[in-house]
């Protein structure tokens, strides 16, 4: 079946994680028995198999060059500082890993050993706690096997312990990589009322202001399950959301996931038995994190930039998409204050008319809009559509537009930004947050005390963040300075005009966002000219309603037909998916 067939049935999937190691950062492990290399945080992250076939001078290493020496830099998961017997048995206080959380349900609980070693528990016990109350406990004897997963079901639980008495393999200690079950559940067919999900590349008016994606989902409250039932304590904010649109084929339901979504609200009423949640993406998390901005650097590209705020988001390569034409945008002077990462890719929009947003593989997705679009084979027409408007309003017109941009100088003088005094205990080390007094190129932290060191400096222009560690076994104190050369900025205007325009309509002038990043007439003047042509008069969009084919994702370009007759071919910008039971689909355009 496709989406084109007439009749069809479309299903739909809302996949809801309450819990898992991403969005819980209150997961803290613990042990009585801890290897010199030991990484007991590694058993909730998610690790399937350990970096490498770990050779240990036990007696089960073979020198068949399969074995490799372990390090720091190695996932392992907890390693016990005690060995088990020639027997395999633990004698003494047997070791154990304990994991504890925020109170959740256990549904099922996953436990896995050393896959490369081939190395697991035989006899072990599990115990599950509600604060300090023992709630239950399983005692497992004889597995055979690396991977065991638990069903317990219970609620309420805060603390679980995994206590090993008997290993599989002699005089070796304890491995195990994985200790932890996310907690979600999969919603569809009646669980489902109704679900909706937006995703945008920018709003209708054609500025370039980052916008987030948002869902919303109505989910049937079985036996009260969300307010009384198991679920009750996990209502709160930043719960991962994933919807799913699917149709059969060969016998299958084939789906298509639309994105990842985090809870913002939850509605529960005692008169309903719906219970509704809206959500948005990754990108509306942003406004609440601090960058602490980029540090004053000459002749680096936009692509750079943009690089140095997405890892420092924490994300690698696989989470982020940056148009390489990026790169040919170079800035003479480039700096950024500290503010929210929301703000920091907003300026990265603003300079380089790019648009950003979170693809349906969550990643972020920084695109410059001149870039090659997708052709799809999707075509919109009467047949298939329900309704149509096409949007060409004088918001989106201008004959006068409006570009600024800034020629940067650094003052050769050196000034004090920030100064504070510290004491530290014997061997103590933090970490010290600074906010500078005025905007600096070349920021130098000094310490007035040789005892007390400085590392690990990350420093924008107008904030640090800096390690200061007590090298002796005394109290220390310490004057932490920091100096650098103010850094100052003039503002000039360019302004591109559509004199014919000017002489029909008169004046309508359009004003682009001011950014520090636009240091020259060239930049600024190619962006106004740029501009100037996008806000042409007779330039807009074209929304349409229709059955809908999810296959059609934003930047696509597809075939428009309206009702007379006219084809365009138009760059999907906006798609909104609406199902309930039945599906339709709203799909805004513009001309590529």
């Amino acid at each position: 079946m496709e989406y084109s067939d007439n009749p069809r049935k479309v299903y739909g999937r809302v996949d809801i994680i309450y819990s898992d190691s991403q969005i819980n950062d209150d997961i803290v492990p613990a042990s009585n028995s801890l290897a010199q290399i030991s990484h007991p945080e590694e058993v909730f992250k998610g690790y399937l198999l350990p970096t490498l076939k770990a050779c240990v001078m036990d007696g089960n290493a073979l020198m068949d060059g399969t074995f490799q020496m372990l390090d720091e830099s190695c996932v392992v998961g907890w390693w016990s500082k005690s060995r088990c017997n020639e027997n395999g048995n633990f004698l003494g206080t047997k070791p154990y890993l304990e994991l504890s959380f925020v109170q959740r349900p256990v549904i099922s609980w996953l436990i896995l050993g050393d896959v490369k070693l081939n190395q697991y528990p035989v006899d072990f016990t599990i115990t599950y706690y509600t604060d300090d109350v023992e709630i239950m406990t399983e005692n497992i004897t004889d597995n055979n096997n690396i991977e065991v997963k638990l069903e317990p079901r219970i609620d309420d639980i805060t603390r679980i312990r995994l206590t090993i008495a008997k290993w599989n393999t002699p005089n070796a200690c304890a491995k195990i990589l994985k200790f932890y079950d996310r907690l979600y559940e999969s919603y569809q067919g009646d669980a489902i009322e109704m679900f909706e999900v937006s995703e945008e590349l920018g709003s209708v008016e054609l500025n370039y202001n980052i916008t987030s994606d948002v869902m919303t989902v109505s989910i049937y409250n079985h036996n009260r399950k969300f307010d009384k039932g198991y679920l009750r304590t996990l209502m709160m904010l930043d719960r991962k959301l994933i919807p799913y649109i699917g149709i059969e084929k060969d016998g299958f339901i084939e789906y298509t996931k639309l994105g990842t979504f985090y809870s913002d609200e939850w509605q529960i009423s005692q008169d309903s038995q719906w219970v509704k949640c809206s959500a948005t993406d990754n990108l509306m998390r942003l406004q609440n994190k601090t960058y602490i901005g980029f540090p004053f650097t000459e002749n680096v590209s936009i692509k750079e930039i943009a690089e140095d705020i997405v890892t420092c988001l924490g994300l690698n390569s696989d989470g982020y998409i940056i148009s390489e034409s990026l790169a040919d945008v170079i800035i003479p002077r480039a700096y950024m204050p500290k503010c929210s990462y929301w703000d920091a890719l907003q300026e990265i929009a603003n300079s380089a008319l790019c648009r950003i947003y979170v693809d349906r593989l969550d990643r972020i997705v920084i695109a410059n809009e001149d870039g090659t679009v997708k052709q799809s084979d999707v075509n919109i027409s009467s047949e298939n559509m329900f309704s149509a408007s096409s949007n060409i309003s004088l918001t989106e017109f201008a004959n006068e537009v409006k570009v600024e941009y800034s020629e940067v100088l650094v003052s050769e003088d050196i000034m004090t930004v920030a100064q504070t005094q510290i004491t530290l205990t014997g061997l103590e080390s933090v970490v010290l947050s600074l906010d500078f007094s005025s905007e600096i190129a070349d920021a130098f932290v000094e310490s007035s005390n040789p005892y007390i060191k400085i590392s690990n400096i990350k420093s924008g222009v107008n904030a640090g963040e800096v390690t200061v560690a007590n090298t002796n076994t005394q109290n220390q104190t310490a004057i932490i300075k920091v100096t650098g050369n103010a850094i100052s900025a003039n503002t000039m205007t360019v302004k591109a005009r559509d004199e014919d325009s000017i002489k029909q309509f008169g004046v309508t002038e359009y004003s682009h966002p001011t950014t520090g990043f636009v240091q020259s007439y060239e930049h600024a003047n190619a962006i106004a000219f740029k501009l100037l042509q996008k806000l042409r008069p007779g330039e807009g969009v074209v929304t349409a309603v229709w059955r809908g084919d999810c296959k059609l994702d934003l930047t696509d370009e597809y075939t428009y037909a309206d009702r007379f007759g006219d084809n365009k071919q138009l760059v999907c910008e906006h798609n909104r998916f609406v199902y309930n039971g039945g599906f339709r689909q709203e799909t805004r355009g513009r001309k590529k």
